[in-house]
């Protein structure tokens, strides 16, 4: 059984946050953009996965994106 010591230590760190989401987080239109982004993505289940994913892809590839 865990003790509460360990439990608040492991609470006190707080939610884990991605890095990707960190390193965007000094520059707050794109943190803001990329959430809004996964948000839509998220959200768009009436569109088939593979049309999701070649949107994607078309969208990187207009602003240069190399992933």
């Amino acid at each position: 059984m865990i003790s509460f010591r360990n439990f608040a230590r492991v609470m006190r760190r707080g939610p884990a946050v991605p890095a990707p989401m960190r390193a965007a987080w000094p520059h707050k239109p794109t943190f803001f953009g990329r959430l809004a982004m996964e948000r839509w993505v998220a959200l768009g289940s009436s569109v088939p996965e593979d049309l999701k994913s070649l949107a994607a892809m078309r969208a990187g590839a207009m602003v240069g994106c190399v992933w």
